[in-house]
């Protein structure tokens, strides 16, 4: 089990963003000002500030009365149902208008969203409708949007329509995620080096930035995580037990098993380009296996060892740096794991190596199958499967 071995598990990446974070270092220029608007957000204790600053709760009960939102919702509730559907949803979004200075209507979103990114709104705003939304939701997604366009309009500040790696790490600092815990950090080798890692993990067209949409998607799954560390974590507390962690991973299953229903929706399989296999392949659900099980207490202390540096508490930063490492293992796990049954044999182990670069012979994949093999079942359960590639696959 040698490195070779190792970076053969880490499968390959997008080489754009990883471009992108040399030229962040080589560049010989003055880094950009974010706007005073978004620097004011930045400050306080709570997590929810700066790039993950959200609308107040008496904004949200007012945007209802948006006469542009009431506008676009009402063009397709045709039948005056009070509820639009997922495969209508893009289309009113579209129909929003925005007045500017010279009077003229001018559509607040340019392109149309991709079908993953209107399941994670379908998530977070139409989880109790199974597809259908209210004007109410549709008027607070809405806000959501609008809000995070703006967010998205500050961080690029080089005016190009989308966020490079320098502008991603320097955002994510100034919003409280700090790697380095230098207090200008940001545009160091580190923090771009992680800003890098997270871009990647949502840089879906692979052109090492991060358009709207893709920013939308990022924002979408990390107010999951930090809903559900908030919930957890005493105020103005940064770090985790592994006890802590593994309440905070099944708050995450439980929040996100929505986002599988909907899923299985059959109206959502008609929205184009939407796979319900590569959409449900790296996220943590409750009924992600055919048999829910919970993470063992000895795994949560292998990933606090593993990002943590040796200390036994895992910071906010690490974790969410932990949580992609866990999408990439659950992916490849599900690849072959083709019946959900959140077990895997030796021919789908040999599978998983060989989808990673790797193939093994026989008497090596017996190795690391027995090595690992905990219950002595001749079979690697997913907790099983996430301490091997813990151990093995580069940090």
């Amino acid at each position: 089990l040698n490195t070779p071995l190792a970076r053969g598990l880490e499968g390959p990446s997008k080489k754009t963003f990883k471009a992108a974070v040399a030229t962040c270092r080589n560049a010989n220029h003055t880094r950009p000002s974010l706007p005073s608007q978004m620097l004011a957000s930045m400050t306080g204790s709570s997590r929810k500030r700066g790039m993950f600053e959200e609308p107040d709760m008496l904004a949200k009960r007012q945007c209802i009365r948006n006469p542009e939102y009431q506008a676009a919702f009402q063009m397709f509730d045709k039948d005056l149902s009070g509820t639009i559907d997922l495969q209508e949803l893009n289309a009113a979004l579209q129909a929003v208008k925005l007045s500017v200075e010279s009077g003229t209507p001018q559509a607040m979103f340019t392109r149309p969203f991709n079908a993953n990114t209107m399941l994670w709104l379908a998530g977070k705003y139409a989880r109790q409708g199974g597809g259908q939304i209210r004007l109410q939701e549709f008027c607070e997604m809405l806000q959501y949007l609008e809000s995070v366009k703006n967010i998205f309009t500050q961080i690029d500040t080089d005016r190009t329509g989308d966020i490079s790696v320098s502008e991603l790490s320097r955002a994510l600092k100034l919003s409280g995620f700090n790697v380095t815990g230098w207090p200008d950090g940001g545009g160091d080798a580190l923090s771009l080096a992680v800003a890098e890692k997270i871009g990647r993990a949502y840089d879906a067209d692979g052109n090492g930035v991060l358009t709207f949409d893709e920013f939308v998607q990022l924002r979408l799954e990390w107010d999951s995580y930090l809903d559900n560390w908030s919930a957890t974590v005493a105020p103005g507390a940064n770090a985790i037990s592994p006890q802590q962690l593994l309440t905070i991973l099944e708050a995450i299953k439980s929040s996100l098993e929505s986002l599988h229903e909907l899923a299985a929706n059959p109206m959502v399989s008609g929205l184009p380009g939407f796979s319900a296999a590569s959409f449900l392949g790296p996220m943590f659900y409750n009924s992600m296996f055919k048999v829910p099980r919970p993470f063992l207490h000895s795994t949560a202390e292998l990933l606090i060892q593993k990002y943590a540096g040796g200390s036994s508490l895992l910071t906010f930063e690490q974790f969410c740096l932990l949580m992609e490492f866990l999408k990439e293992q659950k992916k490849k796990f599900t690849a072959v794991d083709q019946d959900r049954s959140g077990h895997i044999n030796l021919q789908e182990l040999g599978q998983a190596f060989a989808q990673s670069g790797m193939p093994l012979p026989l008497e090596q994949l017996l190795v690391v199958a027995r090595r690992y093999d905990q219950d002595e079942s001749g079979t690697l359960e997913f907790d099983e499967f996430l301490q091997m590639m813990t151990e093995l696959a580069p940090a």
